[in-house]
């Protein structure tokens, strides 16, 4: 079994998994930007890519919010039972 599928059929809480997939999509979503910066840039402008970095990266904003509160929920339903 690989790594991504024992992470995520593990008993680990469903809202850090949300937190940690929204995490990696926003990292996946800047690094086409950041390759450009970093490697030089060519005489047009990356478009295409800072798009794709600004709405990764607000994606995987709303996703860490809604991971944080499904945490939040689960530790405050654990701790009544």
């Amino acid at each position: 079994m690989n790594l991504i599928s024992a992470f995520y059929r593990s008993e680990r809480r469903t809202g850090l998994k949300i937190i940690v997939t929204s995490v990696v999509l926003g990292a996946l979503c800047a690094a086409p930007l950041s390759l450009i910066e970093a490697l030089g840039a060519t005489s047009e402008a990356p478009t295409g890519a800072a798009l794709l970095a600004l709405f990764g990266t607000i994606a995987a904003a709303a996703g860490i919010a809604i991971g944080l509160v499904w945490l939040i929920v689960e530790l405050l339903v654990a701790r009544h039972r």
